[in-house]
This record gives structure tokens, sequence and C-alpha cells, in this order.
């Protein structure tokens, strides 16, 4: 049995506004997807890393990601038009003897391995269990213009990724998400519509996710303070 890193890395990035997927934009002299990468290349608990990349990315991965440098690159796959595509196509290429996954969006590079180690026991255990952070802003639940009303944030986490399953679990959530042709914006949610709980384990700030040129001059910052990656 193993414990596989799924990163999905096949978005378009049109938020992005580069010329390039975000995924393979520059962190310091590295891409965002090698920083993600190196987390679970360092991590001992991680048998395999599986990339999803965007379709016609894959000849000339190697390109833009020096994959020799890794020697835990269990194989590479072309993601779909949606995320959950992407992991849906992801997890049915993984081998049979897999026994955790962890799906990991490779724009959140600076995931914490201590966080991610104790997620992986909690699945192993319970079958699931997400990085998620909780809220330090009142939350508010809105229309396009007005509140509805206002959520206790003691009860307000925000999902963060990797988010962490037993195998077979996740595989038979994303099956019923495909077969009942809904959309899910996370993993968590393909597991909660079987009815089965999901764990949360506090990430340690800050776990940004890459979505912007913004949020890039962030990371950037982020890494010259001296943040570990």
């Amino acid at each position: 049995m193993s414990i596989v890193a799924l990163i999905v890395a096949a978005g378009r990035g049109v938020r992005f506004g580069a010329d390039r997927p975000k995924q393979f934009a520059l962190l310091g002299n590295k891409s965002l997807l090698a920083h993600s990468i190196e987390i679970f290349e360092r991590m001992a608990q991680f048998d395999r890393v599986w990339l999803v990349v965007p379709a016609g990315f894959a000849a000339d991965l190697g390109r833009r990601v020096d994959l020799s440098a890794y020697s835990k690159i269990g194989g590479i796959v072309e993601g779909g038009a949606k995320r959950q595509d992407s992991v849906a196509a992801g997890l049915a290429r993984l081998p049979a003897e897999t026994e955790i996954v962890a799906i990991h969006d490779a724009v959140r590079p600076f995931a914490a391995p201590e966080a991610i180690a104790e997620a992986v026991h909690r699945a192993r255990r319970m079958g699931a269990a997400i990085l998620a952070a909780p809220a330090v802003d009142t939350p508010k639940l809105c229309n396009k213009k007005d509140i509805i009303i206002s959520l206790d944030r003691e009860e307000v986490w925000l999902a963060q990724t990797p988010q962490v399953f037993q195998f077979d679990l996740i595989r038979r959530a994303y099956e019923r998400v495909l077969a009942d042709r809904v959309e899910v914006t996370d993993d968590a949610a393909a597991v909660e519509r079987l009815g089965h709980p999901v764990e949360v384990v506090q990430s340690p700030r800050p776990n940004p996710k890459i979505t912007t040129p913004e949020d890039l001059r962030l990371a950037e910052w982020l890494l010259s303070e001296g943040k570990q990656i």
C-alpha cells in the first residue's frame, strides 16, 4: 500500500493574466509547480507524486520543470475542462495499491509539512481530512448587493489543500459526482455528498493560493522574509 500526492496543475490561469498558466510562473528561481512538488518530495511519508497538467502540456513539461530533479514522480496525466474533471482523470490513473491520496493545488507552494502529516494520519484513521484556516474576519452570506445574514466566524473555516483521503473513498466520491453531473469546488465537497465526515486540520498561516499577480507578489515577499517552502 502506498501514499500518493496528486498535484493538480491543469488550470489555464485566466485570472492570472499571464502568457502561461500560473502554475508555471516563477517564484524565486523555480515554478510554483516545482515548489509544490518539492513539498512531497521531501516528506518521507509519500511514496509517489503524480501530476495533472493542462491538455497539450504533458509532452513538453520537462521544458518548464526539471523533472529529473525529483525521485518520486509516478506519472503525468492531462487534465480536463474543470478542476473536478482533472482530479477525476488523475484518480483514474493512480495505481491500485494506493492507500492514501493527498490532492493538492499546485499554486499553494507554502503548505506546511507538519499539517500535511497530521492530515495523512487522520485520513488513514477516519477516511478524510483537509487543511483549513479559521476565519479571522466576520463572514457575510450575501446576494449580489446585500447581506443576507452574518455568520459566526467561530464556525467558519476556509478550505485549503492538500485534502487527504483514503483512496477508495475519494474514488467513489468522484464517481458519484460525475454520475450525478454536479459541480464541486473542492474534493471534500465530493466526499461530503456521500455523507462521510471530513476532519479539519488547522493550517499554519500563511498558505495562500496564488491566483492573481498580486498573490504572486505576496508569495515573493514571503519568500524574501524567509518563509520555508
